[in-house]
Formats: structure tokens, sequence, C-alpha cells
């Protein structure tokens, strides 16, 4: 029983990785991870936001990064 039902996840898996990978294709997207940004939600709101300075400034904050190396952080997020 385990194994069946392993083998339908990896089937519905398979199935949605074909579906982003469509979308990201037609749509000419590219999914980013924000869990791998290394910054908090409240900085990533405030990218999406299009406050990008104040996202900066929260993340030296936060992290207690440099300005130059926040500004290339939340660079490679946008």
């Amino acid at each position: 029983m385990i194994e069946r039902d392993v083998a339908e996840l990896r089937a519905r898996v398979a199935k949605l990785e074909r579906a982003v990978a469509f979308f990201e294709r037609h749509l000419r997207v590219t999914f980013v991870d924000d869990a791998d940004s290394g910054v908090s939600p409240d900085v990533l709101a405030l990218v999406r936001r299009g406050d990008k300075l104040a996202a900066i400034r929260l993340h030296c904050q936060n992290s207690g990064a440099s300005l130059a190396e926040a500004k290339r952080i939340i660079d490679s997020i946008e």
C-alpha cells in the first residue's frame, strides 16, 4: 500500500513539475524561491510593494549586513 501511495505521489509531482515548466515557458517567467533568499518575510513584502530602499534598510537592521551587501541581496530578489 505504501509503495502504491509513493508511486501516486511521484506521478502527481511529475505532473505538477510539467505544468510549472509549461507556464514558465509560455509566460516567460522564472520561479525564484523566496525561502532561499535569506531575507525576512517583511523585507520580501517591501520588495514586492516596490519599496526597495525600505527593504534594504530593514534587511540591514535585521541581518547586520552592510548597505552594499543588502542592496546586492535586494537587487537579486527583484
